[in-house]
């Protein structure tokens, strides 16, 4: 009886526990207001209309690409399950480096005007993820979701994240990813996205305390029976016992 009764614990918790278990909702995707790169070596100049993003720092070469997310179009309420990424497709690669995402806070720039020489004076953070780019025709996904919270805590509508080298690890640090300029229709699939994930609960609070109590109720009625069979049992071996004698 007392396995039955464990037995039917167990199912009881994995019941409730079941009813808790929160599931991901569809990711929402928010495109870029404005993307670019800034080129040290050519401070003068902007390059906002190009059908890609450059990040580099080598010898010859120091870019850092910038996008523009306007915050007021996510639907959902963050919360302390939310995940936000920065997805980039990147489609050249001299070598292997590490680059990392920043926060600038300073959202007035205008990507058809903006060069090294105004960016260079913009604030930026430290880098909340940083990812090894090895490979062509790949997606990268760099983890924003402390940047992303902070921004919408202290009221901005608008986020700037900026794309830098942190590590060149070998040779020429140089990668090219797709921005949101792109020539024809079929390449647009390829541009900058902003990815919200959130974890939503599977039922309400009313289901949850319904369940338990089902739970519950179904859990005495087996112990209950158990116990009935139990004494039938034993009533029944005493009763063969005293036949016998």
């Amino acid at each position: 009886m007392k396995h039955i009764i464990l037995t039917s614990t167990i199912l009881l918790i994995l019941f409730v526990s079941s009813s808790l278990i929160a599931n991901a909702s569809e990711p929402e995707t928010v495109m870029p207001l404005a993307d670019t790169y800034v080129d040290a070596f050519n401070a003068n100049s902007a390059y906002g209309d190009r059908d890609y993003l450059e990040v580099s720092d080598y010898a010859s070469g120091l870019c850092i690409a910038s996008l523009m997310f306007d915050l007021s179009e996510v639907s959902h309420v963050l919360n302390a399950s939310s995940e936000i990424k920065l997805r980039l497709y990147c489609f050249s690669v001299a070598s292997p480096h590490v680059v990392g995402v920043h926060w600038c806070v300073n959202n007035t720039w205008n990507e058809e005007n903006v060069t090294f020489v105004i960016f260079g004076g913009f604030f930026r953070t430290d880098p909340e993820s940083a990812v090894e780019v090895t490979s062509i025709d790949s997606w990268y996904e760099w983890k924003v979701t402390n940047f992303v919270r902070k921004a919408v805590e202290e009221n901005y509508e608008k986020i700037t994240l900026t794309l830098e080298v942190e590590d060149p690890l070998e040779g020429t640090a140089r990668s090219l990813y797709a921005s949101k300029d792109q020539k024809t229709q079929e390449m647009l699939e390829y541009s900058p996205q902003l990815v919200f994930t959130y974890l939503e609960p599977k039922v309400n609070s009313m289901d949850t305390i319904t369940k338990v109590a089902l739970g519950l109720t179904a859990t005495v009625a087996i112990a209950f029976l158990a116990y009935k069979l139990s004494k039938r049992r034993t009533r029944k071996k005493r009763h063969q016992k005293y036949s016998r004698t």
